[in-house]
């Protein structure tokens, strides 16, 4: 049985994101001139290490520092319009990443006793007024009440054994 798509520590279980840092792995790795970082690359895109311990590597670091000025002055050039066309042109990708089925070299035939998974959720791109992305955890503000500020400034007021 082949072991399942590695989804990637970095994508928090979100397999668009993990498919597309895959890609972005691939790309490094392919043109990697240092065999120590063709090397790590290869065992994360293989699901042996971990994306983020990457960030600590000193042969990463060396690239990132490499070409992150040249990148940074190229976005910084970009009209709003121009950031606004890449970001809708990476949620389009994010969506198709999502929605694309399982890979051969990650399929695995159903066993002929047990009947197959179900079908996951469709994906969806409905942003959740008051969240970051969809479906995910509510933005909380230090000017926003929650219920766990009343519940503290009652008890401060009234004392815990009130």
């Amino acid at each position: 049985m082949n072991p399942p798509e590695p989804i990637h520590d970095l994508a928090r279980g979100d397999i668009g994101i993990s498919r597309q840092l895959s890609r972005a792995l691939r790309v490094l790795m392919d043109n990697a001139t240092e065999p120590r970082l063709k090397n790590e690359l290869r065992g994360i895109l293989e699901g042996k290490g971990s994306a983020r311990e990457l960030l600590h590597s000193e042969a990463f670091n060396l690239v990132v520092d490499q070409t992150m000025p040249a990148t940074m002055n190229q976005f910084a050039d970009m009209t709003d319009e121009q950031r606004q066309r890449l970001a809708e042109q990476g949620e389009a990708d994010l969506a198709r990443l999502r929605s694309q089925p399982l890979p051969d070299e990650f399929r695995t035939e159903p066993v002929a006793d047990q009947p197959p998974p179900p079908a996951p959720a469709p994906a969806t791109n409905i942003v959740v007024p008051g969240t970051r992305r969809p479906n995910r955890e509510r933005i909380v503000t230090p000017d926003d009440e929650d219920e766990d500020d009343r519940y503290f400034r009652e008890r401060n007021q009234r004392g815990w054994l009130a």
